[in-house]
């Protein structure tokens, strides 16, 4: 990104902290059924259509170092492992024996130079393919190259892995644009992992999800960490295609007190990032990652039930090569802070999900600085198809309007 993406915000963000109301061409959004949040049948659709369809995280270039290494991803569909071959390609595959679905790797993560089912021990390469039945005289009209573990499409985006279950689906970057190019420049720096964790949630994905679409909620449930860092009412909100979209909010100056200044900046990390500004960018659907110049986190929302949730928390920082990670005491109290931050956020949303079963409030009430929310679920209700979404669920693309085709980008 370059300086005039940077003039765009500052003058957005101006107008954005100058105003009284809402622009003038802004709609009035009628309230978002509670259903959407409750309902098992609209859940079905969301899996299906939703999940079913899009590209989804999966993993990163350091968790898969050399041939054999691998990681099991748990996707509302089921279990997907990523494995590296020998020929350094990563790829995905349902972990489940062509046999009798059985797992053929059973740790979250590791190295192997086959994959082996542990009921059965049929045995597969790195590739996928069926190389091993024991006794396998007793199977009649059996061709191993008919029984290869049913694979997926994995593609990447600099070192992020994603996968998607539908054949048909566009590629990668096409998918993600324009929050592709838009992050460019971090995509192609060198990051590693250092910190992963999941933590189950009692609400639906997208009550979770909602929280990290909009800053109106840190002067309430933030008061002593978030708030006194953003300058909230300078926000600049933008909507992409396919319900991507971003959030950059000015930082009050002198508000960040975790000495961040001394962990290791990101290589190639765009100048907005090395601004006083919080960037936000949510990769539809179940992505969202407030970004950092000196490591930032992927939050990824996985459903698990209509009212259950798994949040992985993903953090990147700069890839420091073969030495020392630097700077781990900086690193723990920054994550310890995050995680602090986090809890303020989970007090709430076993609430909300109880509310919206029992219908307490009538409707979610979306305003101006809301609007990332609207734009999910009116992309939700596009995957699904309107016709197949019952009339009284349904989200109108009110926004389509506001959606940025043409983003400044670098």
């Amino acid at each position: 990104m370059d300086e005039s993406y940077l003039a765009e915000f500052r003058a957005r963000s101006e107008a954005e902290s100058a105003r009284v109301g809402p622009p003038e061409s802004f709609p009035l959004l009628p309230d978002l059924p509670l259903g959407r949040y409750t309902d098992p049948e609209f859940f079905d659709l969301e899996m299906e259509a939703v999940f079913g369809r899009a590209w989804l995280y999966a993993g990163h270039a350091s968790e898969l170092v050399g041939p054999g290494s691998y990681k099991v991803i748990g996707l509302p569909a089921g279990e997907v492992v990523l494995v590296r071959g020998d020929d350094g390609v990563v790829r995905a595959f349902r972990n489940a024996c062509r046999h009798r679905g059985a797992p053929v790797v059973r740790s979250a993560q590791g190295h192997t130079r086959l994959l082996v089912c542990g009921y059965h021990s049929w045995t597969y390469d790195l590739t996928g393919q069926l190389v091993r039945v024991p006794e396998e005289r007793d199977f009649l009209g059996l061709c191993k190259d008919d029984r290869g573990l049913v694979s997926l499409r994995c593609e990447s985006w600099g070192g992020w892995y994603f996968v998607t279950l539908d054949p048909s689906a566009p590629g990668l970057l096409d998918w993600l644009e324009p929050v592709a190019s838009l992050l460019a420049d971090v995509a192609r720096s060198p990051l590693r992992v250092i910190d992963s964790k999941a933590v189950e949630v009692e609400c639906n994905w997208k009550i979770l999800a909602e929280g990290f679409l909009e800053v109106y909620h840190a002067r309430t449930v933030h008061p002593t960490t978030v708030a006194p860092t953003l300058d909230t009412r300078g926000t600049v909100i933008s909507l992409f295609e396919r319900g991507h979209q971003n959030m950059l909010s000015p930082v009050n100056t002198g508000s960040r007190g975790d000495s961040r200044e001394s962990l290791a900046t990101i290589e190639h990390v765009p100048a907005v990032l090395r601004e006083q500004i919080q960037a936000a960018h949510g990769i539809f659907p179940n992505l969202i990652t407030p970004l950092d110049a000196r490591g930032f986190p992927f939050l990824v929302f996985w459903p698990t039930g209509v009212a259950q949730t798994r949040l992985e928390i993903v953090w990147f920082a700069a890839d420091w090569g073969d030495g020392t990670m630097p700077g781990p005491e900086l690193w723990q109290r920054r994550l310890s802070r995050f995680d602090s931050i986090m809890e303020e956020d989970y007090r709430n949303l076993a609430h909300i999900q109880r509310s919206m079963q029992s219908a307490a409030h009538g409707g979610q009430v979306i305003g101006y600085q809301e609007r990332r929310i609207w734009h999910l679920h009116a992309w939700i209700d596009r995957m699904i198809g309107e016709s197949r979404v019952p009339a009284a669920l349904r989200v109108p693309d009110a926004l389509a309007g506001w959606v940025e085709r043409m983003p400044v980008q670098a």
